[in-house]
């Protein structure tokens, strides 16, 4: 049986160490992966426009392109096949709505170091996958500091 799992990749670095886990554990098991990032419709969109700042939703597109290459980069120097996607609307529907295109069989996540109050939530909801994802949902937490 072939296993696929689906990693939510952003430009964080504890996203990237989940990207890394999921490229071993898809190695080991055999499994293919599909990486997907969302870009999110953003309030500060407008605002960059508003200040002169051209083209701010090419820039986020082309960004998001790249993370995904470099995680499937990644996945090819270690023999696992990957796919990408990139995604726009709410994160975590768009994720949902990815792993049941896909087939998936695992959902891998990061989890974020804690952020302070007030700042802004991250761009997939945890919390939202582990309740509504139909697959398990494999959630890295982030590379410690010590």
């Amino acid at each position: 049986m072939m296993y696929r799992f689906l990693v939510v990749v952003d430009d964080s670095a504890a996203a990237l160490h989940a990207a890394r886990m999921a490229i071993d554990l898809a190695a080991a098991a055999g499994a293919r992966l599909t990486l997907v990032t969302v870009v999110e419709d953003h309030v500060l969109d407008a605002q960059l426009s508003a200040a002169a700042i051209p083209d701010v939703a090419g820039r986020r597109a082309r960004g998001a392109v790249a993370m995904v290459s470099r995680v499937a980069t990644m996945a090819d120097r270690h023999g696992v096949p990957a796919e990408t996607e990139v995604l726009s609307g709410h994160g975590a529907e768009q994720v949902l709505a990815a792993v049941s295109r896909c087939g998936a069989d695992l959902i891998v996540v990061a989890r974020e170091p804690r952020l302070p109050a007030g700042s802004p939530t991250p761009s997939v909801n945890v919390e939202h996958l582990l309740e509504f994802a139909d697959v398990p949902v494999l959630v890295v937490p982030p590379v410690s500091s010590r």
